[in-house]
């Protein structure tokens, strides 16, 4: 595509549209709303089958972690395991194939500015990752028993942990030009850090030297604390895991923003 090309496709700066922004937020929570039994519920039975798994077969032999069971130390690291799964998901698909189909075009000659596009797409992610850390979250709960003790801090981090991963979702759909790609920051990058981010173990257990490089993981301080949250237990102060948070999801929105404006692989 010619640099000229490029000048035409690339987003335009508009007066604000709120019609148009709160319908395309509808759009993309009905996306995830109107297939559930393919977004809400797989997480709930992963969680289900983790918990019955790890938990009760684990549990048995695992006493304890920090002082609290073994089940209520996995509950909190499930929740946030779907939340970012949730959340990636539904921006890295939704924007992929829109540019796909060339359906992205109609958002661009819209009365949108390029900001409300982004925000827009985006917020249905948050709206997924929500949605998923509370179903996940009231069942983990029931089948645990556990209490959440700090619920104003459990909600700050399932919304900021699903801003940050709806927008490394937005860069994913951005930047991938084949099915293939798309899958390949999730497979290669995502799904690992998840499973080594303290979901299923507390940093205290490795030895020193996987403590120092667990500790370069983004997602073990989502994790902890979320888990500080629920069990007022964590491998990481607050303070720290929530400027953490807060840089993750700051960071990669505003990336969104500039990549998006810039016209970054939207064409025809």
């Amino acid at each position: 595509m010619s640099s000229s090309d490029e000048h035409i496709y690339a987003p335009k700066l508009r007066r604000g549209n709120f019609v148009g922004f709160k319908t395309l937020v509808m759009r993309e929570c009905h996306r995830f709303l109107r297939v559930w039994n393919q977004t809400l519920v797989p997480p709930l039975i992963t969680t289900v089958l983790y918990i019955l798994i790890f938990g009760y077969s684990l549990g048995s032999r695992i006493t304890e972690v920090q002082n609290v069971s073994y089940m209520e130390f996995l509950v909190p690291g499930l929740v946030m395991m779907s939340v970012i799964g949730g959340a990636y998901q539904n921006t890295s698909s939704s924007l992929y194939i829109a540019r796909f189909h060339g359906n992205i075009q109609e958002l661009l000659v819209s009365s949108m500015s390029s900001f409300e596009i982004v925000l827009g797409i985006i917020l249905g992610g948050v709206a997924r990752g929500i949605c998923t850390g509370v179903i996940v979250s009231i069942v983990a709960v029931v089948m645990a028993g556990v209490q959440i003790l700090h619920l104003p801090t459990a909600l700050f981090f399932i919304v900021v942990v699903s801003l940050a991963f709806a927008s490394f979702g937005f860069l994913s759909g951005l930047w991938a030009e084949d099915f293939d790609r798309l899958s390949l920051f999730q497979t290669y990058v995502l799904t690992p850090l998840t499973y080594l981010g303290g979901v299923f173990f507390s940093v205290g257990m490795l030895p020193v030297i996987w403590q120092k490089i667990a500790m370069a993981n983004p997602i073990l301080y989502f994790v902890n604390g979320l888990r500080y949250a629920f069990l007022g237990i964590s491998d990481i102060s607050l303070p720290v895991a929530i400027v953490t948070v807060l840089f993750a999801a700051i960071v990669p929105f505003i990336a969104c923003c500039v990549l998006f404006h810039r016209g970054y692989h939207i064409k025809t």
